[in-house]
């Protein structure tokens, strides 16, 4: 049985009477311990499709999500919102993509941290026991426990996104959503955050969903790959077969786009 199984899940907008399909029947699953890229260009549903997992998109009547999110077997998707709170941040963690907008800026880094266990590790009583588990995560992402006591300002955007990869680890959960983890920075602190996640998953067993626009990243760290192309699934398979067989136009489109060096004499690098 798959640790996360997404059927038929359709999202549909709705804008001054008319219906936006965001997502058109994607299916995919999602194995323990398993990487899997879920890729393609900007609109291409890539986000939404995560969102729709945890009820994290606007309510009706402003958008609808039907289909169906299996946890464990568990069917999660129109859960109420009660029962989702326990599931997000304990079992499904996210990263998003600017981790600047996504930090409060008034509290330390520590502190936002150790929020995720006030509320999901109650059995974690005493606050010498979550900030104990705070510097655990810490450091499991390479930071040091001094820089608990930060402020996001004070960071560098390297060091924010480590601070919402250790936040979104504190509480242990099955499924890392990364939405973008690497957006707006260089490409030295991008292979620095991809070697980060291959090194969650072996440390800790967690499966990882991507959400990448960039084959770069797919070839370094997926096991699979999905494909979307305006909210629909076009291709999927071994990362590996994916990229270097790639059976549909646009997923040959993508890969094309793909920045190669050269070598003097126009031979590829």
């Amino acid at each position: 049985m798959p640790l996360l199984e997404v059927s038929n899940l359709r999202v549909d907008f709705f804008s001054r009477g008319q219906v936006q399909p965001a997502v058109k029947g994607v299916s995919f699953s999602l194995e323990a311990g398993e990487i899997l890229a879920v890729a393609g260009e900007s609109g291409s549903g890539k986000s939404v499709t995560s969102q729709a997992l945890t009820g994290l998109l606007p309510e009706p009547p402003r958008c609808r999500v039907s289909g169906s999110v299996k946890l464990r077997g568990r069917e999660i998707l129109g859960l109420r919102e009660r029962e989702l709170r326990k599931i997000r941040g304990k079992e499904i963690a996210y990263v998003f993509q600017d981790p600047l907008s996504s930090l409060n800026p008034v509290y330390t880094a520590g502190w936002q941290i150790e929020e995720a266990l006030r509320f999901h590790v109650p059995a974690l009583k005493t606050p010498r026991e979550r900030r104990e588990r705070v510097r655990e995560a810490l450091e499991a992402v390479g930071v040091g426990a001094a820089f608990a006591d930060a402020f996001p300002h004070q960071l560098s955007g390297g060091m924010q996104q480590r601070v919402m990869i250790a936040a979104a680890l504190v509480c242990r959960p099955s499924v890392l959503v990364a939405d973008e983890p690497t957006t707006a920075l260089d490409v030295t602190v991008q292979k620095q955050i991809m070697d980060l996640l291959l090194s969650v998953r072996e440390r800790f067993g967690t499966s990882v969903l991507l959400i990448t626009h960039n084959f770069g990243l797919v070839a370094q760290i997926a096991d699979r790959a999905v494909v979307l192309l305006r909210g629909e699934k076009v291709e999927e398979g071994p990362a590996r077969e994916v990229i270097s067989r790639p059976r549909h136009p646009y997923t040959r489109a993508l890969l094309a786009c793909v920045p190669r060096l050269r070598e003097r004499g126009g031979k590829s690098g």
